[in-house]
């Protein structure tokens, strides 16, 4: 009748099945009951947004205001939007590519799952660092660097001197940084001032969002000299008259006009 083994250990190992699936059928319940929370949640702040929204608009006088506000609420719409997909659809995020990511595999009983877990960025230092000397450097022109991500690596993707090719380097899927240096002061008292800036676009999707903190941070261990740091989002945030303005409320007033444009 039992022909694998004594009757009293195939019952034991049968109970011992039966309180693992009983565990796990406990644990996703519980699962399922914290997302359907999530989801509330989600749901109520989206509304709250969409009134908050509403009624800023309302106070707004000037047309040009209201557009540059209509847009950043364009772009914080589609972050809850984004979130929102993941909690309640199961969506993955799509945007980063394959050699970003390892699979890991967990077995329960007879089960098994498998999910993708971002691997920890890299840096390509050399290039990098060269970069960063060369933009502080008085004996060359490039006054620009970026560093996009490869895989996942951060990599310097450009340099220059030409502040217009410097605003074309940023796409609105993209996640980058930029280091720059600019002439400030007046005739008789110019400095170099030098800025970072981190730029996440206005279609990255959430996760990635969520990961810059901690990649800045990376690329900070080698780009730390500068007297302003920003983190602009839009297009029309790369200006160098906002850049120049930044510079000059973080060392205080000019008293002349000569300034060397990028």
């Amino acid at each position: 009748m039992y022909a694998d083994g004594h009757p009293e250990q195939i019952e034991g190992n049968y109970k011992s099945l039966h309180d693992r699936v009983r565990e796990l059928s406990d644990n996703q319940n519980n699962i399922v009951t914290k997302f359907d929370a999530l989801t509330k949640n989600v749901d109520e702040f989206r509304n709250i947004l969409t009134q908050f929204s509403e009624k800023m608009i309302a106070l707004e006088e000037s047309a040009t205001d209201r557009r540059k506000f209509r847009s950043e609420i364009n772009v914080l719409r589609k972050r809850i939007d984004d979130l929102y997909a993941i909690v309640k659809e199961g969506k993955e995020d799509n945007s980063c590519p394959s050699d970003d990511v390892q699979e890991i595999e967990s077995c329960h009983s007879e089960f098994s799952c498998s999910s993708k877990v971002a691997m920890t960025t890299g840096l390509d230092r050399d290039t990098i660092r060269a970069a960063y000397e060369d933009v502080r450097s008085d004996a060359t022109p490039t006054e620009w660097a970026v560093f996009k991500f490869e895989g996942s690596r951060i990599v310097c993707s450009a340099r220059g001197s030409d502040f217009t090719e410097f605003r074309k380097q940023f796409a609105d899927d993209e996640r980058a940084f930029g280091y720059l240096r600019l002439q400030m002061g007046d005739e008789m008292s110019k400095r170099r001032k030098f800025m970072f800036m981190t730029w996440v676009g206005p279609n990255v999707s959430v996760i990635n969002r969520a990961k810059m903190s901690t990649d800045k941070a990376i690329v900070k261990d080698i780009i730390s000299n500068f007297a302003v740091e920003l983190q602009l989002e839009s297009q029309a945030e790369i200006d160098i008259d906002q850049f120049k303005d930044a510079l000059n409320r973080a060392g205080g007033a000019n008293y002349g006009t000569g300034v060397r444009d990028l």
